[in-house]
């Protein structure tokens, strides 16, 4: 007897791999079960019902069943399917990144309903016509850190724990800012503006909704753009940073 198991979770579609003509694999990343690989056979015709729900970034219900190990896609309804981001390139660049960034990130059966709930959310906001998406970037992947666990300390010394001395001193391998005293004692040492110290406070004490609304010099997106980069990649295996290298020689012309 084969045992099949039925699931009904939310997800976002991270990846889509065609696996034959009709047939697609999807790499989504569930609310109940974490990022997942499920094949959505006929996805591909025209009047697939599972059409809507097959598209990259596409936020639905699922309906998924579990046989033999894999996932398949029985039932879909689409949320939100964001394709007004396939319309905008910087939008669509963004996206790619921080889809890019959570598949790589995340083991398969990985559940982090914080992530999941900052990944939807960060999609609404790029599929915005005004927002600075570079900013939203940059603040997705502050907030990602710290769902991911290795959240920077910027509130105080990371090393002694000084919440006196607010200089903006950060360094990648200690995780976080310095005091005066500790930073003599490290290399590598990255010297901010200390405003852009208080903007990381600041988007790390907000919901990512709120941080958007946030007017931002942009010098200082810059500057935390750079520094998030620097920092993810220290941290994160395999950091695919393609998409924005692209994005980065479109802006050049």
């Amino acid at each position: 007897m084969i045992n099949l198991v039925i699931f009904n979770t939310q997800g976002i579609v991270l990846r889509t791999s065609r696996y034959s003509e009709n047939d697609v694999i999807l790499t989504i990343f569930t609310r109940n079960l974490g990022k997942v690989s499920a094949i959505a056979k006929g996805a591909k015709r025209n009047k697939s019902a599972l059409l809507p729900s097959a598209q990259l970034f596409a936020y639905s219900n699922f309906t998924l069943k579990k046989q033999r190990g894999m996932y398949r896609v029985s039932q879909s309804e689409i949320i939100k399917s964001f394709y007004d981001i396939s319309y905008d390139i910087d939008a669509f660049s963004y996206a790619s990144y921080i889809s890019r960034l959570v598949e790589n990130s995340l083991l398969e059966n990985q559940t982090n309903r914080k992530l999941f709930n900052l990944i939807v959310k960060t999609m609404y906001l790029l599929s915005q016509k005004d927002v600075d998406k570079e900013f939203i970037t940059a603040a997705f992947e502050l907030k990602f850190s710290d769902c991911m666990g290795f959240r920077p300390i910027t509130d105080r010394c990371s090393v002694c724990g000084d919440e006196s001395d607010q200089r903006a001193i950060f360094n990648i391998e200690e995780g976080g800012m310095l005091c005066k005293k500790c930073a003599e004692n490290f290399s590598g040492n990255i010297r901010l503006d200390a405003t852009t110290r208080k903007l990381m406070n600041y988007i790390l004490s907000n919901e990512i909704e709120t941080v958007s609304r946030a007017k931002v010099n942009k010098v200082l997106t810059k500057e935390l753009s750079k520094l998030m980069k620097q920092y993810l990649t220290a941290y994160v295996s395999n950091l695919n940073m393609k998409s924005l290298n692209i994005l980065d020689d479109l802006h050049k012309f």
